[in-house]
């Protein structure tokens, strides 16, 4: 018994002496800390100090001083408060032999692409998902090769924008263009979100927002959307206002559906080539890949104003064309490159005043090799239209100019400068102005 009482005294004693040595080497490391922690705190103190006094500081603070009396004054004289020649003086007088021009110019660039990307991820980040009633859509998948029946949200309707119940709508060559790549960049830089499809729509107003008087609740409408602003293909779509109008009754909802954006492309094309009902009697024009929206629309339309028209179109297409008003078919089944076939059907039957290219024409180029033989001599030189969609110039940019472009994009949207407004709040001034009502403006 003695021997335990001993053995555990000590054990008793082995467990206090490494306790103390244990509390003693903590309260070293923290006299340590604190120590190196004060030490710090005085080499930055004397660090601030001697930087305080610099030479260079102590002229920048009286030069400061001197531009806040300066500009105290021209505020009172009702002038500018910022002269920017008397600025450049300043920042020359305080910075010559001092730094480098070189240096102060990278310090600028590197402020400006370091504060532009900030900005681009805040504003991305501040972005929140639309909260509203869910309904079907078609969307993309991922790598966008498959499309889904998905739930999707459709958002509530705002300040001048409809919420539209879709009856029908129509999906065109753009779509194609849209699921290859058209126009992400600036659909990644205005909505998140999945790839819908679908241009024109035909439906039924279910709520108006605030300031739209034109469109009531139960209004049957038709209208499109851009390439960069969501697709069609939803059950219920929010869209604004200016970009849909009450449809013809005459008119069925799944025909009024391919309207929208195959008729504003045709009367684009017609604006460009300047031709009306008065001045296209007797004029002949050409147009390739007629069996598309487009083309059906310019053939109604010339026709009906007079013009003789020469189709090139898959053989199958021969007979409705035909019946819309074409006078001369060609077959593009058997034929290259629509310029090519055109040359060879102008070689035989004489030049045309116009010549379109419509979305399915077979063409390398938007504008043929050998113009002069497709025109006459009193044509013009745009004369020939290509309506076929195309890749975006932002679509194309490498990384350093696409952070440029979201960089300038996100700034003219953030500062809402009023000579930008349509950029910066509705995007109107990217999109084609026939799509859009006369009142789109305001």
């Amino acid at each position: 018994m003695d021997e335990l009482k001993h053995r555990a005294g000590e054990k008793l004693e082995a467990l206090h002496i490494a306790a103390k040595t244990a509390a003693d080497g903590g309260k070293t490391r923290v006299n340590d800390v604190v120590t190196t922690a004060g030490e710090t705190i005085r080499k930055l103190r004397e660090a601030f100090q001697e930087l305080w006094q610099n030479e260079l500081f102590m002229e920048s603070r009286a030069r400061v001083a001197a531009w806040t009396r300066d500009t105290i004054e021209r505020i009172k004289e009702g002038a500018p408060p910022l002269s920017p020649v008397l600025l450049y003086e300043e920042l020359v007088a305080l910075f010559k032999d001092r730094v480098w021009r070189r240096s102060l110019f990278i310090f600028v660039c590197g402020a400006a692409v370091g504060g532009g990307a900030g900005l681009c991820v805040g504003l991305r980040a501040a972005a929140r998902a639309p909260a509203g009633p869910h309904a079907r859509a078609l969307h993309s998948h991922a790598d966008q090769s498959v499309i889904l029946v998905e739930d999707a949200v459709a958002p509530g309707a705002g300040t001048g924008e409809v919420l539209v119940r879709v009856q029908a709508f129509s999906v065109c060559p753009v779509d194609r263009g849209v699921l290859r790549g058209r126009g992400s960049a600036l659909r990644a830089l205005l909505a998140r979100g999945q790839l819908t499809v679908g241009r024109g729509f035909t439906g039924v107003v279910l709520d108006v927002g605030p300031g739209v008087s034109e469109l009531e609740m139960g209004d049957e409408v038709w209208g499109c959307v851009s390439e960069w602003a969501g697709g069609a293909a939803s059950e219920l779509l929010t869209v604004r206002s200016t970009r849909v109008c009450k449809r013809p009754r005459s008119m069925s909802a799944d025909s009024a559906a391919t309207l929208p954006w195959a008729g504003a492309q045709a009367l684009a094309a017609l604006e460009t080539l300047e031709l009306t009902p008065d001045n296209a009697k007797g004029k002949r024009v050409a147009i390739c890949g007629a069996a598309s929206g487009e083309g059906c629309v310019l053939i109604q339309l010339l026709s009906a104003w007079g013009a003789h028209l020469t189709v090139l179109a898959p053989r199958h297409a021969a007979m409705t064309l035909e019946d819309l008003g074409a006078q001369e078919f060609v077959d593009m089944d058997e034929q290259g490159s629509c310029w090519q076939a055109l040359e060879h059907v102008a070689a035989r039957s004489g030049p045309w005043h116009a010549a379109l290219a419509c979305p399915g024409a077979v063409a390398a180029s938007a504008y043929p090799n050998n113009a002069a033989a497709l025109l006459k001599a009193t044509a013009p030189r745009d004369a020939i239209v290509d309506l076929r969609p195309r890749p975006f110039i932002s679509d194309r940019l490498p990384a350093p100019l696409s952070l440029v472009f979201a960089v300038s994009f996100y700034s003219l949207r953030a500062l809402r400068v009023r000579y930008y407004q349509s950029l910066v709040i509705h995007h109107k001034f990217l999109t084609m102005p026939k799509i859009l009502r006369a009142d789109s403006t305001a």
